[in-house]
């Protein structure tokens, strides 16, 4: 069950566009709802969890989502986090015919499923996000300019990202999002679970998808990042050798000697032997 937003609830008399700022906290999280408009959201501040079409997404900062009245969403905040988005909401008619046929071809490439989200480099943030913030203040007769002109862009930063990625195939946000965040110590100790977590997938999901953009498992890329911070604390610390194994996330220490001797064909020991004395000079 969920609600249907309509634009005129939101405008105030002669407005055509909506804008609005929301913050989220991680124990908060919007009901589901559709709409009868067409809205941009921008991340602003923190990692924004995107529950759309039975799908759920980690958008990280300058992510921008394009949704269509029909997508069933809500949102919510990562754990412990806040999160601030800025909503842009519109009728499909203040677009312009070619704007419209661009978001009607998307659709349609996506098998009307919800269009990726794209990021936004810091320059191409800077000029959308000044323009959207300045959008109400500017006056009437020029809002449509501003409003087009941030189609425009939001379309430019849409094209970079699709060319940008190889084979014109965009890597799913939830998975960059899962794939960088794993990094962080806690999450690395815990391992496969954590990254499952992370990613709001299946297991099997998640493999497929890891195959297909990393060529690795989960498991595989855990153990590439387990052992690359072996190797730092090896050379940079003088913790035991075990105490490192454990600290990097490793319950197993003949699988852990196994995996880093096939990576470097010396073991731990041998490893900080040879190459310490860098860090030493």
């Amino acid at each position: 069950m969920h609600n249907q937003l309509l634009l005129k609830d939101f405008l105030k008399n002669n407005e055509r566009f909506y804008v609005g700022k929301s913050l989220f906290h991680s124990n908060i999280k919007s009901n589901f709802h559709s709409h009868d408009f067409y809205e941009l959201f921008f991340v602003e501040k923190g990692t924004f969890i995107h529950y759309i079409n039975n799908e759920k997404y980690y958008l990280p900062v300058q992510s921008i989502q394009f949704i269509y009245p029909e997508d069933r969403h809500c949102f919510s905040a990562k754990k412990d986090k806040e999160t601030t988005i800025t909503n842009l909401a519109f009728y499909f008619s203040d677009l312009d015919d070619k704007c419209k046929l661009f978001f009607n071809k998307i659709r349609q490439d996506n098998y009307n499923q919800e269009i990726p989200s794209v990021y936004a480099l810091d320059y191409q943030w800077s000029s959308i996000f000044s323009k959207l913030n300045n959008l109400k203040q500017m006056p009437v007769e020029v809002q449509e300019y501003y409003f087009q002109s941030i189609i425009y862009d939001y379309i430019f930063i849409y094209n970079i990202n699709i060319s940008n990625n190889q084979n014109n195939e965009i890597i799913p946000r939830w998975l960059h999002h899962a794939k960088e965040e794993i990094k962080e110590q806690d999450n690395l100790v815990i391992g496969l679970k954590k990254f499952i977590e992370l990613s709001g997938k299946s297991q099997e999901h998640l493999t497929r998808q890891m195959k297909k953009y990393y060529h690795k498992t989960p498991a595989q890329w855990i153990n590439q990042l387990r052992l690359e911070k072996m190797e730092t604390l090896l050379l940079t610390s003088k913790m035991d050798i075990l105490d490192i194994i454990y600290d990097v996330g490793f319950h197993n220490v003949s699988y852990c000697y196994s995996l880093f001797k096939k990576k470097n064909s010396l073991s731990p020991k041998d490893f900080r032997e040879r190459n310490r004395r860098i860090f030493d000079a």
